[in-house]
């Protein structure tokens, strides 16, 4: 019956000495560095109507997506993603003279996970096989509202 090799190590550390590697993940954590599918987009959790939810500003959302503040915002200016539902506070004083006070936009998780989805999907980064009518079809008709 033959043996597992690595059964002769026994309980003995993976690394020498005393003290371990700091810039090693631990066990605990090697987990979430294997399925970090948002890019390092962090999160802020907020609490609405007594539960507390996960959102993304329009900068985290850029970052999960690969792309540029900026296109994101351009997709809801157009049309192509709803308009943000959330919003942080506003500002207390005027920043840009003459422009209405508005919070950050929010997105929430679900929101995020289903754009990365709908961009592999619809294969948006492969600008030859990319098919845009049909990602703002089916953005439109299967948004997650909450």
């Amino acid at each position: 019956m033959p043996r597992d090799p690595l059964e002769l190590f026994g309980n003995l550390p993976d690394f020498p000495g005393k003290t371990p590697p700091r810039n090693r993940p631990t066990k605990e954590t090697q987990g979430i560095f294997a399925e970090d599918r948002l890019n390092g987009a962090k999160s802020k959790t907020m609490i609405v109507n007594g539960v507390a939810r996960q959102f993304f500003t329009v900068g985290e959302v850029a970052k999960a997506l690969g792309r540029k503040p900026g296109t994101i915002r351009m997709w809801e200016l157009k049309g192509w993603i709803p308009k943000a539902k959330y919003r942080t506070q506003p500002p207390k004083k005027e920043q840009i003279p003459g422009k209405p006070l508005k919070g950050r936009r929010l997105y929430t998780l679900e929101q995020v996970e289903f754009l990365l989805t709908a961009l592999s999907r619809f294969e948006i980064d492969d600008s030859a096989q990319a098919n845009w009518v049909g990602f703002r079809q089916h953005i439109q008709t299967q948004w997650p509202n909450d």
